[in-house]
């Protein structure tokens, strides 16, 4: 029997290639040449349905690698402040050091360093992918994306995204010899600035989304130390002290990620409210800056199987790891009782230069045990210990 264009369409979907954007596009298109010929309904269009929805219900359970090394994360980062392309991305055009935006665009993408970012941290590479690169991306009748960035969803534009936006306005403005323009100057069309102040300011230009990124990939000025006092100002019946001396802190990581897990430790303090006092503390020994969060007179309730330290872990901490892969080492120390009723004074460390773990569609999973270490440290309650490499 001769294949019609339903064969066809059957045959392309079934191609494991297609990206989520072109399924949507075939599944849209099939639709439209039902009307054509004058069908509400055909089964043949429900079968294209059920296919692609079978095909994304495989793609949210495949398995992902996850890789922890905070070591490369951080050199990753850096390169927004060395002499490279990335770092025009972040840094104000007071020259003209491309001859046109094209060149500038070509530089850009022969860097292919940050695909490595898709095993390390997901909500980093996500943010990456936006604001330099091109996501796969459903836009509407309008040209606008569905979705933004992870954080700030109502971010939906970036250097090559969506439809080269910024790239055909800095060629009619930028590569003109005469009245040039900045890639910071262009003014976002009107559906593509946020409707509320981001980080206390209305997203108007270019500019604007460039400040914000830069709070994604680096604590600086006083950025953690705001965000410190922030969250005490929330809890306002716990007392917070430390917090003053992370004025001025900076260093880059994925400022969103490390946020989130705080939010989570802070979250999981609060559930013994017996214990009011927090203790916000950090060091620097050589690469590491060390950030130690405690919660005074809390300890560990949970007993520890040394047999199986995962058991331990639940939704909390598990929640911290996930948020934290591959941007510091992360451990917990405090009083701990075994199964057997004795006291260990000793630190937990769950994220660690062994760290084996995968992602399920969303969920996080650690393979690799924790490992526990005896300390001599004073432990005075329990504490989340995260280790930055900078």
């Amino acid at each position: 029997m001769a294949k019609d264009k339903y064969d066809f369409i059957l045959e392309l979907i079934e191609n494991k290639k297609l990206n989520p954007s072109q399924k949507e596009r075939v599944l849209k298109l099939s639709a439209e040449e039902m009307k054509k010929e004058g069908f509400a309904f055909d089964e043949r269009l429900v079968r294209i349905e059920e296919i692609l929805l079978k095909k994304d219900n495989e793609e949210n359970q495949k398995k992902y690698k996850a890789i922890h090394n905070p070591t490369k994360i951080t050199k990753y980062l850096k390169k927004f402040k060395e002499n490279s392309a990335l770092k025009f991305t972040t840094h104000n055009w007071d020259e003209k050091k491309y001859t046109t935006i094209q060149d500038f665009i070509n530089e850009l993408n022969e860097d292919k360093s940050y695909v490595d970012l898709f095993n390390s941290n997901r909500g980093l590479y996500n943010l990456i992918q936006y604001f330099i690169y091109k996501p796969n991306q459903k836009l509407n009748e309008q040209g606008i994306p569905k979705y933004g960035w992870p954080n700030f969803p109502e971010i939906k534009i970036g250097w090559q995204f969506p439809d080269n936006l910024l790239i055909d306005w800095c060629k009619k403005n930028f590569d003109s010899q005469e009245n040039i323009k900045y890639p910071f100057e262009y003014p976002l069309p009107k559906d593509f600035r946020p409707k509320k102040p981001i980080n206390g300011k209305m997203i108007t230009t270019f500019e604007n989304i460039v400040d914000v990124f830069k709070t994604e990939i680096q604590f600086r000025d006083n950025y953690l130390f705001n965000e410190l006092k922030k969250r005490s100002e929330r809890m306002n019946d716990f007392t917070f002290n430390g917090i003053a001396e992370f004025e001025n802190l900076d260093f880059y990581t994925y400022t969103s990620g490390a946020l989130s897990a705080i939010d989570t430790m802070l979250s999981e303090i609060k559930k013994n409210e017996t214990a009011k006092e927090i203790h916000f503390n950090y060091k620097i020994e050589g690469e590491q800056l060390i950030i130690d969060i405690t919660q005074i007179n809390s300890f560990a309730h949970r007993k520890l199987n040394k047999d199986n330290l995962l058991q331990f872990l639940g939704g909390g901490l598990n929640s911290m790891a996930a948020d934290l892969i591959s941007l510091c080492d992360f451990s917990v120390i405090s009083k701990f009782k075994d199964i057997n009723n004795n006291e260990l004074n000793v630190e937990l460390n769950i994220l660690h230069n062994e760290t084996e773990a995968v992602w399920e569609g969303k969920e996080f999973k650690l393979i690799t045990q924790p490992i526990l270490k005896e300390t001599t440290e004073v432990i005075n309650g329990f504490t989340y210990r995260l280790k930055f490499t900078i």
